[in-house]
C-alpha cells in the first residue's frame, strides 16, 4: 500500500477528496489530511506518506512552498496538485521540482483516479527496479556478509536464531533451503579444482550453490537443493568420479537433510565449530580462513564494547582510529566495518534489509579507511553507555544530538534520518521516537527550532528575522518561521524581539 494524504485549506474539499474514492482497492491508505501547507509539513516530516494531493493556494505555507520543503527531506514524495484555472503560473512552477500531475478544480473523480493509478504504476516499476538494483549490490557482498554470517554465528552459538534471522534476508537464504552434501577426503593442495568443478558440476545441472563452500581440515560442505535421491545420486557419482593428481583416496559423500533452513545451518555450524581453521572457498576457487583474522568475532566484540564502554569521545574516536589505520586494506576495512554495523548497529531483532543496504552501499563507496571511520564515527563513536546504568544510548538520543547540531537544516525529516544517518527502518524509528519522548517528531523538532530562535534574539539581540530564519532550518522562508513561531510562542517574531527590548 502506497502511503496518502490530502491537503487542501477547504474543509469541504478534503472530506469530498478523502470520500470519494475507494483508495485502498487502488493500492493506497490514507494516512492522514491537512487543512493547510504548514500542518501538512509537519505530518510529512511524521508519517513520510509515498504521495501527497494538495492544493496550490493555501494559508501559511502554500503548496509551492510545501512541496520545495518537502522534497528537500524526502525526493520520493510524488504530488499531485489541485487548482483553479488561473493558477496556471503556479503550476509551471511546480514543474521545476518535478511535479507532473496538475488536475484542475473542481476535482473530476476519473482524472483523480487515472492519475493514482499512473503513480502506483511508476511506483511498481521504480520498485522492481530497486529490489532487482539492491539484490544485485547483496550478492556482490555475498562473500563478506557470509564471512560475518559464520564469524558471528560462530562468537553466538548458544543464541543461533536471532543471528541466522538477521542474516537469512540478506544472504537470500530460501526457507526450504534444507539440504547440505558433505564430501570427505577433499586435501587442501587441489581444494581450488574441487571448488571450480563443483561449481561447473552445479551449473550444468542448473542447481544453484546456495552458499559459498566452507571447509575444514579435508571435509568440504555443500549448500544446494537436493531434494530428490536422483539428484544426490547424481551428485554423489559426479563428485566420488573426481581426480586430481596426488590424490590418494575417493571422495566420499554424505547428505545432510533438516526441516528448515535454520536447522540446517546449525547442524553446519556444529560440525564446524571445534576446528580451529575454517575456510570459506570463493566462486573462483580462493580461500579465505574465518578464525584468527582481524574480522574474527572476538575482535569485534571487544573493539564494539571498548568503544561503547569509552568515556568520552575523543576515547572513542582514538580506538576507532586505532583499529582502523590508513595502511589497513581497504577490503579488510570494509570486512571489519561491516562487522561491526552487523553486531552492534540495530536494536531490532530483524534486520532491515534496506537499512542494511544503505549502510552497506556507504561503506562500499568509501575510496579509503579514512572514509570509512568517518561514517563509523555515526554508528559506532556516538553510541554512549551511561555510566550509571551502563545501558547504551538508543538511535533517539543520538538522532537529537544530530538535531542540535544541524538546525539550520531544512532536510530534518525522520525519513531522511533513518535512511541517511541512523541507517534503520523509519517506521521503527518513529515508534521508538514516540515511545521515547513522548510527542510527535515534528513537535520534537520544531521545538528545538523555536527554543534556539528565542535564544538567537535573547543572547544575541538579534532582530534580523530572516537571518534567524536561516539559521534554524528554515531557508529562504521567514513567513513560514513566523507563523510557526506564532504558534510556539503567541507572537509574531517582530512582536517577540519588541518585548525583549523593553524588559
Amino acid at each position: 500500500m502506497l502511503r496518502l494524504m490530502i491537503v487542501d485549506d477547504e474543509q469541504i474539499i478534503r472530506e469530498a477528496l478523502s470520500q470519494m474514492i475507494d483508495y485502498e482497492s487502488l493500492g493506497y491508505k490514507l494516512i492522514a489530511t491537512a487543512k493547510n501547507g504548514m500542518e501538512a509539513y509537519d505530518i510529512i516530516c511524521d508519517e513520510y506518506p509515498d504521495v501527497v494531493i494538495t492544493d496550490i493556494r493555501m494559508p501559511i505555507l502554500n503548496g509551492l512552498d510545501l512541496i520545495d520543503r518537502s522534497i528537500k527531506a524526502d525526493s520520493k514524495i510524488t504530488f499531485i496538485l489541485l487548482s483553479g484555472y488561473n493558477d496556471f503560473e503556479y503550476a509551471k512552477q511546480a514543474m521545476k521540482y518535478g511535479v507532473r500531475y496538475y488536475l484542475l478544480k473542481p476535482t473530476d473523480k476519473n482524472e483523480l483516479i487515472d492519475s493514482l493509478v499512473s503513480v502506483r504504476k511508476e511506483r511498481l516499476i521504480e520498485e522492481e527496479n530497486r529490489k532487482l538494483q539492491q539484490d544485485h549490490f547483496l550478492k556482490s557482498l555475498h562473500f563478506p556478509l557470509e564471512q560475518s554470517f559464520i564469524m558471528e554465528a560462530l562468537e553466538h552459538q548458544d543464541n543461533f536464531s536471532p543471528v541466522f534471522r538477521k542474516y537469512q534476508g540478506l544472504l537470500s537464504v530460501p526457507k526450504d533451503c534444507q539440504y547440505a552434501c558433505i564430501c570427505s577426503f577433499v586435501e587442501e593442495s587441489y581444494l581450488k579444482n574441487f571448488a571450480c568443478d563443483i561449481k561447473r558440476m552445479l551449473e550444468v545441472a542448473k542447481i544453484p550453490l546456495l552458499f559459498s563452500i566452507l571447509y575444514v581440515k579435508n571435509a568440504a560442505v555443500l549448500v544446494f537443493p537436493a531434494s530428490t535421491l536422483v539428484i544426490q545420486e547424481e551428485m554423489e557419482r559426479q563428485i566420488t568420479e573426481l581426480k586430481y593428481p596426488g590424490q590418494s583416496v575417493t571422495f566420499e559423500t554424505e547428505f545432510l537433510h533438516k526441516e528448515s533452513a535454520e536447522h540446517l545451518f546449525h547442524e553446519i555450524l556444529l560440525k564446524i565449530s571445534r576446528f580451529e581453521r575454517i575456510l570459506l572457498i570463493k566462486d573462483d576457487g580462493c580461500s579465505h580462513e574465518i578464525k584468527n583474522h582481524i574480522a574474527s568475532p572476538w575482535m569485534i566484540s571487544r573493539l564494539e564494547d571498548s568503544i561503547t564502554s569509552a568515556e568520552n569521545i575523543l576515547q572513542k574516536t582514538a580506538l576507532l582510529d586505532s583499529a582502523f589505520m590508513d595502511s589497513m586494506p581497504l577490503i579488510t576495512a570494509r570486512s571489519l566495518a561491516l562487522g561491526l554495523f552487523l553486531q552492534s548497529g540495530v536494536e531490532q531483532e530483524k534486520l532491515p534489509t534496506d537499512a542494511a543496504c544503505d549502510f552497506f552501499r556507504r561503506i562500499y563507496s568509501c575510496n579509503s579507511v579514512q572514509e570509512i571511520r568517518d561514517l563509523l564515527s555515526v554508528v559506532m563513536v556516538q553510541k554512549t553507555k551511561d555510566p550509571g546504568s551502563q545501558k547504551i544510548s538508543s538511535n533517539i538520543s543520538i538522532l537529537k544530538t544530530y538535531i542540535r547540531e544541524h538546525l539550520d537544516s531544512e532536510n530534518l525529516s525522520l525519513k531522511w534520518l533513518a535512511e541517511n544517518y541512523l541507517f534503520v527502518s523509519v517506521g521503527y524509528l518513529s515508534k521508538q521516537f514516540i515511545k521515547e519522548e513522548g510527542m510527535r517528531f515534528s513537535d520534537y523538532l520544531n521545538k528545538e527550532r523555536m527554543e534556539e530562535a528565542i535564544r538567537l534574539m535573547t543572547f544575541y539581540h538579534s532582530d534580523n528575522v530572516k537571518h534567524i530564519a536561516r539559521q534554524v532550518g528554515f531557508g529562504s522562508n521567514p513567513q513560514y518561521f513566523s507563523q510557526v513561531f506564532k504558534r510556539y510562542t503567541g507572537l509574531p517574531p517582530t512582536e517577540y524581539i519588541e518585548t525583549l527590548k523593553n524588559k
